[in-house]
């Protein structure tokens, strides 16, 4: 008879089909600390941590030393949309940020949700357990460059990347590009032909571009390979829209 609890010869196959995950990304009590005198800048999650592979740390650097020759820059990545989406721009310490390296938070829209708020690619605790990447912008050429290592959290089938993932770091790295050629934008429709599985941990590498601007309308494409180039994992496409100003107007303060 089929027990809910299962015997120990149960519990011995399903650890050796699903091994426990790294013990960064096993849950952790949440660590005592004493109250900053003042606002602490937010983390960048697109620089080299713990979780990373040699084979990441590797191809970032060489991604950074081409950044140093001015046409590319490397792009921070935050938790909170407050400091991920800048009002404006400008080169800091190599990459993106408002107003120099320190990103200030932009005041909260009205209907936000209050308290604490995350990017999705940016929800998963521990380093090297969710979406770990790093994104490069050439604005001359209109093109971005996203590496990505997917860790295991991001499981679908055993020890492959889960689609769905595959689609949201398209959908961000296309998202990225768009709203660095034409500002504000939201997606209209991503299209992704996948062709070859990616193994979790392994580190792949998104090469996208806006292909041409039509009114609002931002086209873009994107592939997905082995560092090496010698492996296709899934090409996409993808539509973005800006808002239409007379239909999108934001809501006035009307004062206390």
């Amino acid at each position: 008879m089929w027990r809910s609890g299962g015997g120990p010869a149960w519990r011995a196959l399903a650890a050796s089909v699903w091994p426990r995950a790294p013990a960064r990304c096993r849950p952790r009590p949440p660590a005592r600390v004493a109250p900053a005198a003042g606002p602490e800048p937010p983390r960048d999650y697109a620089v080299p941590n713990g979780g990373w592979s040699g084979a990441m740390r590797h191809h970032y650097g060489r991604l950074l030393g081409m950044a140093a020759g001015g046409a590319w820059a490397r792009l921070p990545s935050y938790r909170s949309a407050r400091h991920h989406l800048p009002g404006g721009c400008s080169r800091g310490d190599g990459g993106v940020g408002v107003g120099g390296s320190v990103p200030q938070p932009l005041p909260d829209p009205a209907g936000a949700p209050p308290g604490d708020t995350r990017l999705f690619l940016r929800a998963i605790e521990g380093d090297g357990c969710g979406f770990e990447y790093a994104m490069f912008f050439n604005a001359a050429e209109r093109r971005l460059l996203c590496l990505f290592q997917p860790g295991p959290y991001l499981e679908g089938h055993p020890g492959l990347t889960h689609g769905g993932a595959i689609a949201a770091i398209v959908d961000s790295a296309l998202g990225t590009c768009a709203v660095a050629v034409a500002g504000k934008v939201m997606t209209a429709n991503l299209s992704i032909d996948y062709v070859a599985p990616v193994p979790l941990g392994a580190v792949v590498l998104l090469d996208g571009r806006a292909e041409r601007l039509e009114g609002r309308k931002v086209f873009l494409s994107c592939d997905i390979r082995s560092t090496g180039g010698d492996t296709l994992h899934a090409r996409a496409t993808g539509l973005f829209i800006r808002p239409d100003p007379t239909k999108h107007q934001p809501q006035e303060d009307s004062g206390p």
